[in-house]
């Protein structure tokens, strides 16, 4: 009986953290009061269309928001997939459509006027477009560190828009790209989908994996920087 007690109260405290948790990724204010940034995170755009089979834009957006999501300073009102971390009532009522995020990650030339009626309840909203994702032999060196490392080199980047939608004209408050580069080993110079290590699991254990997680990860901080950042203003 003592037993049954004592896994009771484990399954109570554990429901707490695990609830405690859930409020504070769909709590809009820091606990002294202060506003998080309510932010849209768009569909990542990419030109490629690259497959894994699956979507890496599909993957590389739910990276970039799932982390996100996970920031203390940003209240995200999308949901992109079912592998989000859930949101509150009120942030699912602002869900946007894939589909019509794309429009504006297509086009450098923004109907700036529209931004606010597109994405209602949004302080600011972020554009992602995967501008260059290309696997190359490592330019050769006559250094010792070269030759013992991969021989194979993945050029990755992502053009990063966020815009201020705050004031009566929405107005952009970063435009870069960010790039990086990852070294890979020779068997993942050729990507080929029809191999077993595509699934999903051993994906993301893979060299190339690792490479894409990596990246999400530092685009996430970047975005969150500059969120903080223009929030103060």
């Amino acid at each position: 009986m003592r037993k049954f007690v004592l896994l009771g109260i484990l399954a109570v405290f554990f429901c707490g953290c695990s609830s405690n948790h859930s409020d504070k990724q769909t709590v809009r204010f820091h606990d002294d009061g202060r506003a998080k940034a309510v932010t849209t995170i768009t569909a990542v755009y990419d030109p490629q269309d690259i497959h894994l089979p699956w979507s890496l834009a599909t993957d590389l957006t739910e990276m970039i928001q799932g982390k996100l999501s996970k920031r203390a300073n940003i209240f995200l009102i999308n949901k992109i997939s079912s592998h989000a971390p859930e949101l509150d009532e009120e942030a699912n009522l602002d869900v946007m459509e894939t589909s019509s995020a794309l429009d504006e990650n297509k086009t450098l030339n923004i109907h700036e006027e529209n931004l606010k009626v597109k994405y209602p309840g949004s302080e600011f909203v972020v554009f992602l477009e995967l501008a260059n994702h290309d696997i190359h032999p490592k330019q050769d060196t006559d250094k010792f560190f070269d030759k013992i490392t991969p021989s194979y080199v993945l050029d990755v980047a992502m053009r990063v828009r966020i815009y201020d939608l705050r004031h009566e004209k929405p107005a952009i408050v970063l435009q870069e790209i960010v790039q990086e580069k990852h070294l890979l080993p020779k068997q993942f110079a050729k990507l080929d989908y029809d191999s077993a290590i595509w699934g999903k699991k051993t994906y993301s254990i893979s060299p190339l994996g690792f490479a894409h997680t990596q990246f999400a990860k530092d685009v996430a901080k970047r975005i969150e920087s500059y969120l903080v950042l223009a929030k103060t203003k």
